[in-house]
């Protein structure tokens, strides 16, 4: 049990000894040495001491020195560097002590390079290359690469090993959009027993940027000058942990030549103030292996929507101003295209004397250009533009016509034309002018200079026009475009169709008056009823046919005596009958109230209707026949006295 015990103790002691020391230079020139071992993370407060002698000698050990650091540094005229020596480490903490192994090493023979500093990286295509500080390293080193992909950290890693005369290196065959991880270490190839350095710290490699960013641009106008930029672009495709900064550069302060830069912005969005004036900068994304081509920013010019004045001799334009170039100056320069600043921009200090600064302006002006002109000033910090104005020097009419299209009809022709181009306008233009000529009847008309198309209506189908179009400024006309066009036929079709609807319609009028007519016939045109007219029978049966058939409708026959006769006895016959009306389809009823001894024959018209007295004993009494009533309403009187039989002819 004493022994197992003290074993115990002896190989717990050992274990929390120090490693065997390992010494080295740092370079093969170096003149001090290094020697570091391994400790227990446990064993704290405890001090080293390294000692050494020589190979196979008796002499003492002589110490190098004493730390509680795991790492001893020591001067080359302590040590004797050529020879054999054994290097070993005593700890001590109190009163318990323990010694590392020894180790036998010519030092001047062993070299352990530091670990690559300041790496940097470049990827193009499919290749990596790596690059780091080699001031410590002398030409020619062992260089061992490790590297895998990203998301394989379980796999092994791939090794690439070459010797280099400077610090830098090449992995080939890389998978152009994979991000890798790697880690690199070096030794020396000079010495004997070279030592390999500690390796990097896992650096993570991004793939290469292939595309420059995409920026947008939005403008918000404050209305007074000043106007809010906001630049946004998009990221790369690849994981967030790989950083991506950005390089922007924006000239936004007309009254300083130099841009200001503002590096290294991080997020993919930036915000300025700026003026009326354009804009112009550049972006460039970058990470650790490279950084992608620059995207150039162009943010025009607020320019006016409107013409404004030529600038007379007798009148400058008016501005508001600051002493000093850097709180306000004077922007002017030519609109070749109309809108486009060019490369060249006129900037004048705004100090001294300004109307002869403005004089002396006018005088480098061309005449019949267009030219911008813009006041800036800083308000409160931010830049703003007070005054503004398109002008020219002298204007001139225009030196081009605009070039025409026509699209003809058969009544109208619709007129297109592209703007003259600013150069060739030489002043502002006020309108057009449409002219179209038919057999030496021409008409004009102006149109607004904003205007690009123009319809001519009303036209004559088949028929041959001439058609002038010109640009005027407030000098005159310009060139005119002269076109000749012919306007189309109406086809055949359309006008058998039109005569064919002419005559339609003319038909369906004709229907419809005479169904009107026939509708109120006698409200327009009333029935006159013809007289009675007495004939003979055998007259009439002669000419029965030659007359009309007279209809009597009701028969009144009264006994109008000459003495007062008896009430009682007084005798009315009635007679209805049914007789044919003039409209063949209808029949006209009547009813007999009172017998008749001897009815009407059918030829009724020819015959004589007597009346008799029911009592003959009273003897021959004059009577008075009355009242022929016909349906119409109309009634005829008529009176006979007779002391005899009397009959009424009907």
């Amino acid at each position: 049990l004493k022994l197992f015990f003290f074993y115990f103790l002896y190989k717990g002691a050992t274990s929390k000894c120090p490693s065997s020391p390992l010494c080295y230079k740092k370079t093969e020139t170096a003149t001090t040495y290094t020697c570091e071992w391994v400790t227990s993370e446990s064993m704290k407060n405890v001090t080293y001491e390294l000692f050494y002698r020589r190979s196979n000698s008796s002499e003492n050990r002589t110490s190098l020195g004493r730390d509680r650091k795991s790492y001893i540094c020591v001067n080359d005229n302590t040590v004797i560097n050529k020879v054999p020596v054994d290097i070993w480490v005593v700890a001590s903490m109190g009163n318990w002590t323990c010694q590392s192994l020894r180790t036998s090493v010519i030092l001047s023979e062993r070299v352990k390079y530091e670990a690559p500093q300041s790496m940097s990286m470049s990827r193009s295509s499919s290749n990596l290359t790596l690059s780091w500080d080699n001031k410590k390293v002398p030409e020619g080193a062992v260089i061992e690469v490790r590297f895998r992909r990203l998301g394989e950290t379980s796999g092994t890693w791939k090794t690439f090993k070459t010797e280099v005369k400077q610090a830098i290196v090449t992995l080939e065959n890389l998978q152009n959009q994979s991000v890798y991880q790697l880690q690199v270490r070096q030794k020396s190839k000079l010495v004997k027993h070279p030592l390999w350095s500690d390796w990097t710290p896992i650096l993570d490699v991004p793939p290469e940027i292939q595309n420059p960013p995409e920026v947008n641009w939005t403008v918000k106008d404050f209305n007074n000058g000043t106007r809010l930029l906001k630049l946004t672009w998009g990221t790369p495709p690849y994981p967030v942990s790989m950083q991506v900064n950005y390089n922007l550069s924006l000239h936004i302060w007309p009254c300083l030549l130099k841009r200001k830069n503002f590096t290294n912005v991080t997020t993919t969005e930036f915000s300025v103030y700026v003026t009326y004036s354009a804009v112009s900068g550049d972006i460039v994304a970058f990470n650790k292996v490279g950084k992608s081509s620059p995207t150039h920013i162009l943010v025009p010019a607020k320019h006016l929507t409107f013409p404004s004045k030529s600038w007379p001799d007798d009148k400058l334009i008016p501005f508001n101003y600051s002493h000093g170039f850097a709180k306000s100056c004077l922007e002017w320069y030519k609109l070749t295209d109309g809108e486009t600043r060019p490369e060249k921009v006129n900037r004048s200090k705004l100090n001294g004397a300004v109307n002869e600064k403005l004089k002396s302006i006018r005088l480098k002006m061309d005449d019949y250009v267009r030219y911008y002109y813009l006041v800036h000033k800083q308000t409160d910090g931010k830049p703003q533009t007070t005054e503004m104005c398109l002008m020219y020097k002298e204007q001139g009419a225009p030196s081009k016509a605009p070039i025409l299209n026509v699209n003809v009809t058969t009544n109208s022709a619709m007129l297109h034309w592209k703007p003259i181009p600013v150069p060739d306008q030489q002043g502002f233009l006020t309108h057009y002018e449409v002219c179209y000529t038919k057999r030496n009847q021409t008409e004009c008309h102006n149109i607004s200079a904003s205007k690009t198309e123009y319809l001519v209506q009303n036209l004559t189908p088949g028929s041959m026009y001439i058609i002038h179009l010109a640009g005027a400024t407030a000098v005159g006309l310009g060139p005119r475009t002269t076109i000749h066009i012919v306007t189309k036929l109406l086809p055949q079709s359309i006008i058998g169709w039109i005569i064919a609807g002419i005559i339609v319609l003319i038909a369906i009028l004709i229907t419809v008056c005479l169904f009107i007519i026939k509708r109120h016939k006698i409200k327009i045109f009333p029935p006159i009823p013809h007289p009675v007219v007495e004939e003979s029978v055998n007259y009439r049966a002669r000419n029965q046919d030659m007359y009309e058939m007279e209809e009597v409708h009701e028969l009144q026959l009264h006994d109008n005596c000459s003495q007062d006769p008896n009430p009682e006895e007084a005798t009315v016959l009635e007679v209805s009958e049914t007789y044919e009306c003039e409209d063949m389809d209808e029949k006209c009823l009547g009813d007999s109230s009172t017998p008749v001894s001897d009815p009407l024959s059918p030829d009724h018209k020819g015959q004589v209707l007597r009346l008799e007295t029911t009592d003959p004993s009273q003897g021959e009494i004059d009577c008075e026949v009355t009242m022929l009533m016909y349906r119409n309403g109309l009634v005829f009187d008529m009176k006979a006295y007779s002391t005899e039989d009397v009959g009424t002819p009907l």
